[in-house]
């Protein structure tokens, strides 16, 4: 981790994060966001799952760790996060899907293995550590 410089990099994407959020209206303050514009707005980003794991541990105040190791979005899948005013003024986000890939059973596609680790010992052609 050190060696990746990725607290540096984490620290990077999520100011960036908070900019386009605060373009949005919410403005960060400790773990919530402050509404100056609240709004109705969908913003659709496109990234891998390390991107994606540092986004939504920013938005819903957990460890990356947590979602790299515990978790998956697989290539195409959809990850679903909304705001939610529960006090005037004040606002967090939840998430609502994850990694979700409905619309490929829907067509009869195969989620890729891609961002996996090998289901099995001695499985061929999947990814090991």
């Amino acid at each position: 981790m050190k060696e990746g410089n990725v607290k540096k990099e984490y620290d990077w994407v999520v100011s960036e994060l908070d900019k386009l959020i605060l373009r949005h209206g919410y403005r960060r303050e400790g773990n919530l966001y402050k509404v100056e514009r609240g709004n109705n707005d969908t913003i659709v980003m496109f990234c891998h799952f390390g991107v994606e794991s540092v986004l939504l541990s920013r938005l819903i105040n957990i460890p990356p760790m947590l979602i790299w190791h515990g978790m998956v979005a697989l290539p195409t899948s959809v990850t679903t996060v909304a705001t939610e005013e529960r006090r005037e003024g004040t606002a967090c986000f939840r998430m609502m899907g994850f990694g979700d890939l409905s619309h490929l059973y829907a067509n009869g596609e195969p989620p890729a293995f891609a961002a996996r680790f090998i289901e099995k010992w001695g499985n061929e052609g999947e990814r090991i550590d």
